[in-house]
């Protein structure tokens, strides 16, 4: 067997998506290295100087990435990068990835408010909004470029959509376990939620549904209505009050530990399922009637 064709396929003479990888990580990560001290830098920045310093460093980042992922796809997979390409599908596919996400979680506190476990206290400084704005773009896009664009979509290239589809969320939630106060369930529905995220990206084929479905998740969970995220009891604009079993409110993890969170991914992933390829991939290629 030629050496050659352990790394590239000798019917298209491209690398082999396994090894497209490590190939891209190694593509990236001299942006993470440089950015991440300048980070670390950042943060000890005094507080009126921290969310524009933040705000640049994620907008660095996410620029960055995806310029580089831009050219990776150009110059090692010889295509266009029409998973990343911004047209007038863009505004469908981020108001979709909103109302998976942020839409999710406001069915889903008014369900606790409905039953008496989640009540508004007080309303902190609406600048929380603002600060969770600049922390949860970046954080989410990191997540979603490495989970989504480097690790799922060689997957499903290079063993078929199935197994990508188990096996990205599948490390997806073990990428969680090293949170606090993270659950049994609550990594459950990092799966599932995943599942749902790789799926929405399967089956419109871009960045940005997924990115806007999980940043308007967390956003909405965190910064908006002040639950714990994954654990990470950080503070949003509204103060709640929040009781009841745990399994239903989630507890310390946060409404994500929720059999409700749980059982609207399923049900999203089953209206996702019904919706036509054409639907999804944006109205503008919807054709018109006649």
């Amino acid at each position: 067997m030629n050496p050659k064709h352990i790394l590239f396929n000798p019917e298209t003479r491209l690398l082999r998506p396994g090894w497209r990888i490590p190939w891209l990580i190694l593509w990236v990560a001299p942006l993470f290295m440089v950015l991440r001290p300048l980070i670390s830098l950042a943060r000890r920045l005094p507080e009126p100087w921290l969310p524009p310093a933040r705000a640049l460093l994620g907008l660095a980042l996410i620029l960055g990435a995806l310029g580089i992922y831009r050219l990776f796809v150009r110059r090692v997979e010889h295509r266009a990068p029409e998973e990343v390409r911004v047209d007038g599908n863009t505004p469908w596919h981020v108001g979709l990835g909103f109302l998976l996400g942020g839409g999710a979680m406001l069915l889903i506190t008014a369900t606790l408010a409905l039953s008496g476990a989640y009540r508004a206290e007080a309303f902190n400084s609406p600048w929380l909004l603002l600060k969770a704005l600049i922390f949860y773009l970046p954080q989410s896009f990191v997540e979603d470029f490495i989970f989504c664009l480097i690790l799922f979509r060689p997957l499903r290239e290079g063993l078929g959509r199935r197994p990508a589809l188990i096996l990205a969320p599948l490390l997806f939630s073990l990428a969680h376990l090293s949170n606090s106060n993270e659950s049994l369930l609550g990594l459950a529905e990092v799966f599932t939620g995943g599942l749902l995220m790789y799926y929405a990206f399967d089956r419109t084929d871009r960045f940005w549904t997924i990115w806007a479905l999980h940043f308007s998740w967390n956003f909405t969970m965190n910064g908006v209505l002040g639950m714990a995220n994954s654990g990470q009891a950080l503070q949003g604009w509204i103060r709640p009050a929040i009781s009841g079993p745990v399994w239903l409110t989630g507890g310390a993890t946060g409404p994500e530990a929720s059999v409700l969170a749980v059982a609207l991914d399923f049900l999203l992933l089953l209206l996702l399922s019904r919706m036509s390829a054409q639907r999804l991939r944006g109205p503008a290629i919807i054709p018109e009637a006649a």
